[in-house]
C-alpha cells in the first residue's frame, strides 16, 4: 500500500525538526525551573548527563539545581546512578513524554 502524501510529509517534518534540535547545543536550553533540566536533559545527544554537565546546561545555581533534581527523582521524571562526584542523571520514560509535551518546537 501507498503512504499518502500527508503522511510523508508529516514524516519528513518530525525529522526535519528532530535534526534541528540536535544541532542546538544543550547549553541552549535554560531557564532555572525543573522543566529546563529535563529539556536539557532531552535535548542532549547523550542518554545521560553527568550532573555537572546538566547544571550548566540548566543554567540554574546549585541550590535550585539540587532541589529541581531531588523533585524530579521523586515524581519519577529521571534517574540518578552513579558514585559520588560522577553521578549520571538518565531520563525514564515519563520524564521524556513530560520534556516532549513541553518542548516548544
Amino acid at each position: 500500500m501507498e503512504r499518502s502524501k500527508a503522511d510523508s510529509f508529516t514524516a519528513y517534518l518530525q525529522e526535519k525538526q528532530r535534526l534541528e534540535r540536535a544541532k542546538q547545543p544543550v547549553a541552549q536550553t535554560t531557564g532555572g525551573t525543573a522543566l529546563s533540566v529535563l529539556g536539557a536533559l532531552a535535548a542532549a545527544q547523550a542518554e545521560r548527563l553527568t550532573l555537572v554537565e546538566l547544571q550548566a546546561a540548566s543554567g540554574m545555581t546549585f541550590g535550585d539545581f539540587a532541589e529541581a533534581i531531588k523533585r524530579l527523582q521523586a515524581s519519577g521524571y529521571l534517574t540518578v546512578s552513579g558514585g559520588a562526584g560522577s553521578e549520571t542523571a538518565e531520563l525514564t520514560r515519563l520524564g521524556e513524554d513530560v520534556a516532549k509535551l513541553s518542548d516548544p518546537v
